[in-house]
C-alpha cells in the first residue's frame, strides 16, 4: 500500500504542477499579447512623434520666413517715411520764381526734387 499511496502522492504532486505550468502557460501568452499590444502602441506614437516634428519643423520654417517678410516690411516702411519727409523739405524750401516758360519754382528746387525722383526709382 505504501507503494500506492506513493504513487497517489506523486499523481496528485504531478497534477498540481501541471495545473501550475497551465497557469503560468496561460499567463505568459497573456504578457505576450499585452507586448505585442505595447509594440504596436510604441510604433504608433514614434509615427505620431515623427509627423509632429516634421509639423514643427514645418511651422519654424514659416515662421523664419515670415519674420524675414516682417524685417523687409519695416525697412521699406522706414525708407519710405525718409522720403516722404525729404519730399516735404523739398515742397517747403521751394521758392516760386517769376513766370518763365516752363519755370515754377527755382532751379536748386528743381534739381533736389529731380535727384529725390531719381533716388526713389532705384530703390
Amino acid at each position: 500500500m505504501s507503494n500506492r499511496a506513493l504513487f497517489g502522492a506523486t499523481g496528485l504532486v504531478l497534477a498540481v504542477l501541471l495545473a501550475a505550468l497551465a497557469g503560468q502557460t496561460v499567463r505568459v501568452a497573456q504578457l505576450q499579447t499585452s507586448l505585442a499590444s505595447m509594440a504596436k502602441d510604441l510604433g504608433e506614437a514614434n509615427t505620431r512623434i515623427s509627423l509632429l516634428e516634421a509639423s514643427a519643423k514645418a511651422l519654424s520654417d514659416a515662421r523664419d520666413g515670415l519674420t524675414a517678410q516682417v524685417e523687409a516690411c519695416q525697412q521699406a516702411n522706414v525708407r519710405a517715411q525718409a522720403r516722404a519727409a525729404d519730399r516735404c523739405v523739398i515742397i517747403r524750401g521751394a521758392k516760386p520764381v517769376p513766370a518763365r516758360a516752363g519755370k515754377v519754382v527755382d532751379d536748386a528746387t528743381s534739381r533736389n526734387a529731380a535727384v529725390h525722383i531719381n533716388h526713389s526709382c532705384r530703390d
